[in-house]
């Protein structure tokens, strides 16, 4: 088996294919955050909608910071 080294095109390929991975995610779940509703009904309904949107939030912040660390790499920032 063979190992890609660093700085080869190759791995210049996985991460732009990553990046673009990342992009569309970023899309998806930026979509899904959306405000919290004013008649959440109970408590209960603005718990979960408050949990969902907190785990979503979590998702883009790790995503984003992945992005940058992949920008880095190909020269981009």
């Amino acid at each position: 088996m063979t190992e890609k080294g660093a700085g080869r095109p190759d791995d210049d390929d996985d991460r732009r294919g990553r990046l673009r991975e990342i992009e569309q995610s970023l899309d998806r779940l930026r979509a899904d955050l959306v405000p919290p509703r004013e008649d959440a009904g109970d408590n209960i309904d603005s718990a979960q909608n408050l949990t969902a949107r907190e785990e979503i939030a979590g998702q883009i912040e790790l995503l984003e910071y992945e992005r940058e660390r992949l920008r880095t790499a190909l020269g981009l920032t």
